[in-house]
């Protein structure tokens, strides 16, 4: 297939070594991909190892090993590794999209100092390293922001993070560069795509189910201090801690673990979800409720900004005691859990994540069309090869037209893809293709 493609070069956030598939960065990177397809991109991807998920996607995994403690994985770029991605210039690369903010600075100059490549970034941050939220170790905090400021764009998953970051920031850093990182930053709310919204249960068993990590940071205990009042005026019920690595710490709490599909058709079959308190606001605020959303389970949330952005329209608790009148009705009247399983569900719909990759699609536009072009000689002499030939790869039309030492070549591949006639594949490795129509 010939096209004006975009290439993008992928710097992973491995924070879950034992099983990539099941890693959050892959759940989110894949969604992206999903959501962009109809646009001619492809994406070199770099991985320690080949992701089922992503493959089949307009994707090329390449292997790059990473320390698998994510506090050291974010400090660590082997540029030795990259090498081999560069070796003889065949890969191209428009832009790059960085999931890790420490590491940007770095791997940007190392692109655009020993390639031919000058690609700008945009990127993800699963994390930042705010204070109350991240423990023990050396904070990373300064590098993610100077790692933002090389980005184009920088999406993050709430207004309330973005409100964090930007007031921690301000700790360090003048307002010349506070300005520059509130245009940076950009809210993407996480959301589904309409085919993963299922229908209510007819039957739901009588589960509350926790489905963030059990710790201090999602104010667990003090949930485990509601549910235990609860069970002292009823036994009628169990609660559901998935990500609990514990022992059995209660008799009504349950901590069986499944398989992705299996898992979205068990919270299908429970009552309620509990959204905590949190104190970073990002990305498990939104998983974890879309997740149970989008399989028609309701939840209660702590009366704060961040969940009125996931879903405005759910029951919200500002203390124990309507915590605790809100559980009791969930169990006990069908009617208004179904209501608000309708609300939310109508919600989600209205923000699903073709919408959100709608925006997407109009940032990583607004990138390329920034990239730098060359009009020269030397433009109108690769043009003449490339109308000669029909098809040419990059290593031949360079041996064709002398192309090499310092001269970066970006520059003439966005004007080359500016011309009419000109057009790449989608195939991992460019070529430059002629073609008297537009129509391809």
């Amino acid at each position: 297939m010939l096209a004006k493609t975009v290439r993008i070069l992928v710097l992973p956030n491995i924070t879950y070594s034992k099983d990539l598939e099941k890693d959050s960065y892959v759940q989110v990177l894949r969604n992206m991909i999903l959501g962009l397809r109809r646009e001619p991109i492809f994406w070199h991807i770099l991985s320690p190892e080949k992701i089922k998920r992503l493959d089949k996607l307009h994707t090329a995994q390449h292997s790059f090993p990473v320390p698998s403690k994510p506090q050291v994985m974010r400090q660590h770029l082997d540029t030795f590794q990259l090498e081999a991605l560069f070796k003889e210039e065949i890969h191209d690369v428009d832009l790059i999209m960085s999931h890790l903010p420490e590491q940007t600075h770095q791997l940007k100059a190392w692109v655009w100092n020993k390639t031919h490549h000058e690609p700008k970034v945009f990127g993800y941050s699963h994390w930042f390293d705010l204070q109350g939220t991240a423990t023990g170790g050396v904070k990373s905090f300064n590098q993610n922001i100077l790692g933002v400021l090389e980005m184009e764009k920088c999406y993050i998953n709430t207004s309330k993070q973005k409100e964090l970051v930007l007031d921690q920031a301000k700790r360090t850093f003048v307002k010349g560069v506070i300005r520059q990182l509130k245009d940076i930053l950009t809210v993407q709310n996480l959301g589904i795509f309409t085919s993963q919204i299922k229908d209510p249960h007819p039957d739901p068993d009588k589960v509350i189910v926790f489905n963030h990590r059990p710790d201090p940071s999602k104010d667990y205990p003090h949930f485990l201090k509601i549910t235990d009042a609860l069970y002292r005026e009823r036994q009628d019920f169990k609660v559901w801690v998935p990500m609990s690595k514990r022992k059995q710490e209660r008799d009504y709490i349950t901590t069986e673990r499944y398989a992705k599909e299996d898992y979205y058709e068990k919270l299908r079959n429970c009552c309620v979800g509990f959204s905590p308190k949190q104190t970073y606001a990002g990305w498990s605020v939104a998983v974890a409720t879309t997740d149970g959303l989008m399989n028609a389970l309701p939840y209660i949330m702590y009366n704060a900004d961040y969940y009125k952005e996931i879903n405005p329209t759910a029951d919200f608790f500002s203390n124990d005691d309507e915590a605790l009148a809100l559980l009791n009705k969930y169990l006990d009247d069908p009617d208004h859990r179904m209501e608000m399983i309708r609300k939310g569900q109508q919600h989600l719909r209205e923000n699903v994540w073709e919408k959100e990759m709608v925006k997407m699609n109009d940032d990583i536009e607004m990138i390329v069309r920034s990239l730098h072009q060359t009009h020269s000689p030397k433009t109108e002499q690769l043009v003449k090869v490339i109308k000669e030939e029909g098809s040419i790869s990059k290593k031949d039309l360079w041996k064709r037209t002398g192309f090499g030492g310092s001269v970066k070549w970006s520059r003439y591949r966005r004007a080359l893809l500016e011309h009419p006639n000109i057009f790449d594949t989608l195939d991992a490795v460019s070529s430059y293709n002629w073609s008297e129509t537009a129509e391809n």
